[in-house]
């Protein structure tokens, strides 16, 4: 795990740096956590937030980097009590997390007082004295914390799991890329599928229904475009919040009166994999025109039991809303 510092991004699950971070006071000097003049008032007033918090929370005081305030779900994450681990130096209380990049981003903070992120980062953590090595998902975030006129006192750190929207959208893309990668097995599965929910629906037309139920029902944004106009046969909830329609207004309608601002390049990738059979990446627009946010897909062909191109999938690929 390696930490880089020139810009905030969320585009990969590597730790980058943010800006100078921001501050709940004093706005002439950014990342101050509390009033110029040290209050015990505001540090108990802080140690009330991040017990409120329902995400994982704790303060690193010093270069020490001894753990001052901690709530209940940072807590239960490391699989120790509050009294377990507040006032023990970071490594002390959590050996198990030596090694997993947090003694970069604890030394980047306090030498640079740049805030850290980490985003989608695999930990494995040990939630039982002597129990097994559990590994997860993790969005965190590392910020200076002030006490005083511009001394930096410690780190204040957030953390959140987001293990399950990752190991979901994993799995997608591997059973994405299984289908993509065997064409001549595609037709197999589906009809497979096909048999087991509608026995009477052995045609491709059937296939193709059972196929675009289960593509709505994926995590991820993804559709099914069919036909030379790329007429959207199925659509997930994720790319009909990202095109800002409701399905009424999309489904069976052809991709250009979807999104009337569709790209001449878009539009020859489509057809590049219409011809070729090869799958392939390109961003997407939404519905706003000029000032909408693209979102990355890959486009994979999907073929018939005669192994001719009936449609083509539109699937989003990790991260990829920039």
């Amino acid at each position: 795990m390696k930490s880089t510092y020139p810009a905030f991004s969320f585009s990969t699950a590597q730790p980058r740096a943010l800006p100078l971070a921001t501050g709940l006071a004093s706005p002439c000097r950014p990342g101050a956590l509390v009033s110029e003049t040290t209050d015990a008032a505001v540090y108990q007033h802080l140690r009330e937030l991040l017990a409120q918090m329902p995400v994982a929370m704790y303060l690193l005081r010093g270069p020490a980097q001894v753990i001052g305030l901690v709530n209940r779900p940072a807590a239960a994450g490391w699989g120790r009590a509050v009294d377990q681990v507040r006032g023990q130096p970071f490594f002390e209380a959590l050996p198990a997390l030596r090694g997993q990049g947090y003694e970069a981003a604890y030394a980047t903070v306090w030498q640079t007082q740049q805030a850290v992120t980490w985003r989608e980062a695999r930990i494995t953590r040990v939630r039982e004295a002597g129990g097994p090595a559990v590994p997860g998902y993790f969005d965190v975030t590392f910020q200076p914390f002030y006490e005083g006129p511009g001394g930096l006192a410690g780190i204040l750190v957030t953390s959140h799991d987001v293990s399950e929207q990752v190991l979901a959208r994993q799995h997608l893309h591997h059973a994405t890329a299984e289908l993509a990668a065997t064409n001549a097995g595609l037709a197999d599965y589906v009809r497979e599928l096909t048999q087991a929910a509608h026995a009477a629906q052995a045609h491709a037309e059937g296939r193709a229904a059972l196929l675009a139920q289960l593509l709505e029902q994926a995590p991820l944004a993804i559709g099914l475009l069919v036909g030379a106009d790329y007429v959207v046969e199925a659509c997930s909830p994720g790319l009909l919040a990202h095109w800002g329609y409701p399905r009424a207004q999309v489904l069976h309608q052809p991709l250009a009166e979807v999104l009337p601002a569709l790209s001449d390049q878009l539009h020859a990738v489509l057809k590049e994999v219409a011809r070729t059979g090869v799958p392939a990446v390109a961003q997407q627009p939404g519905p706003g025109g000029a000032g909408a946010v693209p979102m990355s897909f890959t486009y994979s062909p999907l073929r018939g039991a005669q192994g001719g191109i009936i449609a083509i999938a539109a699937v989003q690929l990790s991260g990829s809303n920039t």
